[in-house]
């Protein structure tokens, strides 16, 4: 019995001693190794040199007593190990983050604050250039990084890794969002858009029209459109000749052509004359697009975050 008393404190001493050498920079370190799965893009989120963050990787896979990180071909692959702390790691450093270095309020006049916002162009234009013109001497420490949408975009408010992500709701109806929050932030329609000097200028936009002339279709990098859906499961058939993978390109490629397009009102509003094109009204029904700020729970009481999300829905909608 003495024995196995012993033997069990010997390896809590031992397990305390690896907690001992894991202080809080290699879990900021570790952390961005999980998120960037490469030691070059890690360092340079750090801001640190290449060496510093390969020897703190060594330093890692000692104390974890596993590799993390192993080549896969020309890349770096997560073990199984490393993709089992990615969620546990955010958890710690953002309740740190959270709760004992953020300051218990926010003033955006004084405070400096960097924010991660992922979002579409066309967001770009509806939603983020009227918050920044909001915020426009306000806020004169206050940065707004804005990263392009991918299928991940949840995924990454799950693991907390960037501030907000503003997407179609439609793209989050089949994802579990019980750690995540969420406002809505937009509502467009769709509607017709074609050179000034195309046939149809001036006219509405018959169903039949889509397969008479060609069409201009958006395919963004998910790989996902909304909008090409809606017309499937409208029965509505295309003569499909050009796709983009910007709205806010699909204006521009219109004149000159017999190109016809469907695009968001807001934006194609914004462009028109820029665009030199006409926006026609569709002679059927499309349902409205309308998109969601989504970010971490545990965000809701940070007070930065707050004072951001109240910018936003003060310019939303």
């Amino acid at each position: 019995m003495i024995r196995r008393i012993v033997v069990a404190t010997v390896h809590e001493m031992g397990d305390w001693m690896k907690l001992r050498q894991l202080d809080l920079n290699l879990l900021v370190v570790l952390d961005a190794l999980l998120r960037d799965q490469n030691v070059t893009r890690a360092a340079e989120r750090l801001h640190l040199s290449q060496p510093a963050t390969s020897t703190a990787l060594a330093r890692l896979r000692k104390t974890l007593d596993d590799p993390l990180l192993v080549k896969r071909g020309r890349n770096l692959q997560l073990t199984a190990r490393a993709e089992a702390l990615i969620e546990p790691v955010r958890d710690v450093l953002a309740t740190i983050e959270q709760r004992i270095v953020a300051p218990p309020s926010f003033d955006p006049a004084h405070d400096q604050r960097a924010f991660s916002l992922v979002a579409s162009d066309y967001t770009g234009v509806v939603l983020i250039r009227p918050l920044l013109e909001r915020v426009n001497g306000l806020a004169l420490n206050l940065r707004l990084e804005l990263g392009a949408p991918s299928a991940n975009g949840l995924r990454m408010i799950e693991r907390d890794e960037v501030d907000l992500v503003i997407m179609p709701d439609v793209l989050a109806e089949t994802w579990p969002l019980d750690s995540c929050s969420y406002a809505p932030v937009v509502r467009d329609r769709y509607v017709g858009a074609v050179w000034s000097k195309h046939p149809l200028a001036g006219r509405p936009l018959p169903p039949g029209a889509l397969a008479e002339y060609p069409y201009l279709a958006f395919r963004p990098p998910t790989g996902f459109s909304i909008v090409d859906e809606d017309l499937h499961r409208a029965g509505i058939t295309c003569r499909l000749e050009a796709t983009a993978v910007s709205l806010v390109t699909m204006p521009f490629l219109l004149a000159g052509t017999d190109l016809i397009t469907l695009i968001p009102e807001r934006l194609a509003t914004r462009l028109a004359a820029a665009a030199d094109i006409t926006l026609v009204e569709p002679g059927f029904s499309l349902p409205p697009l309308r998109e969601c700020a989504y970010w971490h729970s545990r965000r809701d009481a940070d007070p930065g975050h707050r004072w951001l999300r109240e910018q936003i829905l003060a310019v939303a909608l």
